[in-house]
């Protein structure tokens, strides 16, 4: 510390120390005399107190007018028709490209548009997959160097390109070149969507026909067709008919306020070959003690 230095701080000392002794009062102890600190260190001179804080408080920041959200659940309310279809899907997602220009909300949009695709039933079509991947905008999320292709570079997005699909494959979507084009313009060749698309391409097709007897998508919700169905399955020779009984309405039957009849789905060869599975079918006893009845 410099002579100047120490000049300066025993002057104000000096003059703080003498105004608190001319403040004091004539029989007043020193501890109730209010303290007073130098006016060199930018304080108040005021008395301090828990309610009155020493250095005035920052102006408020002014708070700009916060936008409201795009409330993407009307998007898909505003079909002219109220029809849920793919033309309404559509059309809501163009409406959101051409309410957002930068695409500004485009993952939360993507993740509504996944859930409300069973609704507008288009979770099993292709090109309504292609048109959600191509709301991400293009060459923005690709990896520049190796630092970024170590680290996910844009991982909200890359966990939405790859929710689009794992939604894809769960309903047996097979993507074609349109998709791989599309994921190769967003987020480049070396990144976690387009690995999810190569191991896509490698195991549906082996994967495809694997089950030696397939189960259509849409099943019926007719009982007794669901029956036929399921012998169909069971029965080894791909000749073998099935054939349907219906026990005879009893005799106290009242008409159409009865409960459905029961019936007797049999599986068997045409009589040509071999005897069918349930002779006698159509008759009062049908070996009920061997096969049982099927009630539907």
């Amino acid at each position: 510390m410099s002579w100047v230095q120490a000049t300066l701080l025993a002057r104000g000392l000096c003059r703080a120390w003498g105004g608190i002794c001319r403040a004091a009062l004539p029989g007043t102890s020193i501890s109730q005399v209010p303290r007073q600190l130098p006016r060199g260190l930018h304080c108040s001179a005021a008395p301090h107190s828990s309610e009155q804080s020493l250095v005035s408080s920052p102006p408020e920041p002014r708070q700009r007018p916060t936008k409201a959200l795009v409330p993407y659940e009307d998007l898909f309310g505003q079909a002219p028709s109220g029809e849920r279809d793919k033309a309404s899907f559509l059309q809501a997602v163009q409406k959101f490209g051409e309410h957002s220009v930068r695409k500004r909300g485009h993952v939360d949009f993507i993740y509504l548009a996944l859930r409300k695709m069973r609704e507008y039933g288009v979770e099993r079509d292709l090109a309504v997959y292609n048109q959600l991947l191509d709301i991400f905008p293009k060459e923005v999320f690709r990896p520049r160097n190796v630092i970024q292709r170590i680290f996910v570079h844009y991982p909200r997005q890359q966990e939405c390109g790859i929710a689009v699909l794992e939604q894809m494959e769960s309903h047996g979507v097979m993507p074609n070149k349109e998709t791989e084009f599309l994921l190769i313009q967003i987020f480049g060749r070396k990144s976690y969507p387009m690995l999810k698309l190569l191991r896509l391409k490698l195991w549906f097709p082996r994967f495809m026909n694997i089950n030696p007897f397939p189960v259509p998508r849409d099943l019926s919700q007719d009982p007794v067709e669901l029956a036929t169905f399921g012998l169909r399955h069971m029965e080894p020779d791909l000749s073998a008919r099935v054939t349907i009984y219906q026990v005879p309405l009893p005799k106290d039957s009242t008409g159409a306020a009865d409960p459905p009849q029961p019936h007797i789905v049999g599986s068997g060869r045409d009589p040509g070959g071999v005897e069918p599975l349930l002779p006698d079918a159509a008759g009062p006893g049908v070996f009920e003690e061997w096969l049982g009845r099927l009630r539907v």
